[in-house]
């Protein structure tokens, strides 16, 4: 008797576990995105997002003052699904920029791209977690030829995201230290988090 009961016990975890890849095709919450035998349509990501953080500058010159500035920053970004779990990303951003520099107060306008990867952990329910590395290259915009200067950075940021069916809210929080000056005699590392929404097709 107990043997039929330890024989049925192995036979029904050994059936679950081989529904378990039907499962995941199907759409029952154990990823969030189908699987590429299942569904190559979602091999494209496309993402908008919505930033607000600070600039903490960490180095800066005898007489300058420390600062703490205030980046607005709208990106898009355009992700191609390398593996299950990998994108190779390409985000465009647009930022304004408000701080105090040398006891004055300034708006900058930056424009740039941000190349990278993303590595997405699923969860259940259509949830995921994911992690982020990119190589910003913004470009500032002002007038002042003074302050025009090509910034070069390192991304690495966290997020959270909930999917249903092809489109997708997120959280993301991030830090990109510069491995330039953003002026004479400041270094920052910029601290931000970001909302927005996905799509994927």
């Amino acid at each position: 008797m107990k043997t039929k009961t330890i024989l049925s016990a192995c036979g029904m975890l050994l059936s679950m576990l081989l529904a378990t890849p039907a499962w995941a095709q199907g759409g029952y919450g154990w990823e969030t995105t189908p699987t590429e035998t299942g569904a190559p349509a979602d091999r494209f990501y496309l993402g908008f997002s919505l930033a607000e953080g600070a600039y903490f500058s960490y180095d800066y010159c005898d007489g300058c003052d420390r600062y703490i500035a205030a980046p607005l920053e709208f990106e898009v970004t355009l992700g191609f699904r390398l593996t299950r779990n990998i994108y190779l990303d390409v985000a465009a951003n647009w930022a304004t920029d408000y701080y105090n520099y040398a006891g004055h107060e300034y708006v900058s306008f930056m424009a740039g791209v941000r190349p990278g990867l993303r590595l997405v952990f699923p969860l259940l329910f259509h949830r995921s977690i994911y992690v982020r590395a990119a190589f910003p290259l913004y470009f500032n915009l002002d007038d002042d030829d003074n302050a025009k200067r090509v910034l070069v950075g390192l991304l690495l940021g966290i997020g959270y995201e909930i999917v249903w069916g092809s489109v997708g809210l997120f959280g993301e929080v991030d830090i990109m230290p510069y491995f330039v000056e953003v002026f004479p005699g400041y270094n920052v590392v910029p601290a931000i988090g970001r909302l927005g929404v996905s799509f994927r097709f």
